[in-house]
């Protein structure tokens, strides 16, 4: 199971208290599994967080992935199409 997770100031939200934070987050949810979406069954196996870091510079960390979905998670979210395949 592939578990999506903000982190501002080094607290982790599964949801945000601001009503409309937590729309943009939600809306944010989908769109990465859509993005997601073509390896989906590869991730059905992996036991992984993407956590989506809201700090003075943001980035997305994935932890708990094995090497090969981690590449191409990473290789995706860049637009290496060349190497997700």
């Amino acid at each position: 199971m592939v578990q999506v997770t903000y982190s501002y100031k080094n607290r982790e939200f599964f949801q945000l208290e601001d009503r409309l934070m937590n729309q943009l987050a939600e809306s944010g949810k989908r769109l990465l599994f859509a993005l997601l979406e073509p390896m989906e069954e590869l991730l059905m196996t992996e036991d992984g967080k993407i956590r989506i870091c809201l700090d003075e510079r943001p980035n997305i960390e994935l932890e708990g992935f094995s090497a090969a979905i981690k590449r191409k998670i990473e290789c995706t979210l860049r637009g290496d199409e060349d190497e997700v395949n």
